[in-house]
């Protein structure tokens, strides 16, 4: 894993590139955009950029800081080495969760949120961060 600054108007990415590496937010701010436009904001705490590593997709959106952020990259083989070393269960979910935010429709939620907080108990930062984002991400697509 390896920290990074970005400045304000910084891409971190661009929408369609490959993405081989997802991001947590350290400190700072930054913007999801879709064709130019804004469609989100991203904080300290969170997690980016996941479903890409995740699931093989190239990227979905750009990402660009609006003040001065710091940010870790997540490389693959970091994130399965967390993973694996995390509650099997827990993997799993995190699986079914990035499968179904890779759907175009038909999306529904593997586990309650209570759940899901129970199952990220004593794990890592980084996975509780990435658990609950995409649960949080997949739940905004279907409420």
């Amino acid at each position: 894993m390896k920290k990074i600054r970005v400045l304000p108007d910084q891409y971190v990415f661009n929408q369609g590139e490959a993405g081989d590496s997802a991001f947590l937010v350290l400190s700072g701010t930054l913007n999801a955009e879709i064709n130019g436009k804004t469609v989100g904001k991203i904080e300290e705490g969170e997690i980016f950029g996941e479903l890409s590593l995740i699931l093989g997709q190239n990227r979905k959106a750009s990402i660009k800081a609006i003040i001065p952020s710091e940010i870790i990259e997540i490389k693959k083989n970091a994130l399965e080495a967390i993973l694996l070393s995390s509650n099997i269960e827990l993997h799993k979910v995190i699986k079914n969760i990035s499968e179904e935010l890779g759907k175009s429709e038909g999306h529904r939620l593997p586990v309650t949120l209570s759940d899901l907080k129970k199952l990220v108990e004593g794990s890592p930062d980084v996975i509780r961060a990435l658990a609950l984002q995409l649960h949080y991400r997949l739940s905004k697509m279907i409420f």
